[in-house]
């Protein structure tokens, strides 16, 4: 369980810190017109945007299990039409990782899981064929960013000339390596 209380203290030692962002005129639209989908894994937390030299206010981040766009209107398509169109965005960066989680799971081991933490049958079935096509495509973390690059390319709420772009990145040195889609 979280520590509220310890959050709120910690809060209250930043904002004491940091007077200063108050004053800085950052609005939601991102300066360097940006915006990263990648992977929700921990390791990628504080480190991702520092390695590749973003600062704050100069890019969206949208993170999600394994950095998967899987409907032709999923919640990050949704979010990067939002930033395309509310907040003029120009470019994508899809950003995977060396060792990520999702490469582990199947989509059977996933809803046994479920079962066993009591979520019905009935339930598991209403999302069973989309969780078969997400996570059971999803062995290799370079092959999914590739996947993602083409599927966004090609989406046609997007504009022409926008551009989609692929990387991968080590968790724990940080290393970054562009990925020729």
């Amino acid at each position: 369980m979280i520590n509220l209380d310890e959050i709120l203290e910690k809060n209250k030692v930043y904002v004491a810190k940091h007077p200063e962002l108050a004053d800085k005129g950052l609005t939601s639209h991102p300066t360097k017109k940006l915006a990263i989908v990648t992977c929700m894994d921990t390791r990628l937390v504080g480190m991702l945007e520092d390695a590749l030299g973003f600062e704050r206010g100069e890019i969206i981040t949208i993170k999600t299990a394994g950095n998967s766009v899987t409907q032709p209107i999923d919640n990050i398509v949704q979010s990067l039409l939002v930033a395309t169109y509310g907040m003029e965005i120009e470019d994508v960066l899809i950003i995977g990782h060396e060792n990520c989680g999702m490469i582990d799971f199947s989509a059977t081991q996933f809803m046994e899981s479920m079962k066993e933490k009591g979520i019905s049958e009935d339930a598991i079935r209403m999302i069973e064929p989309g969780l078969i096509d997400w996570m059971d495509r999803f062995h290799i973390s370079e092959e999914n960013v590739r996947y993602t690059v083409q599927f966004l390319r090609h989406h046609p709420l997007f504009p022409k000339g926008m551009g989609f772009y692929g990387g991968m990145m080590d968790p724990d040195t940080g290393e970054f390596r562009y990925i020729e889609v």
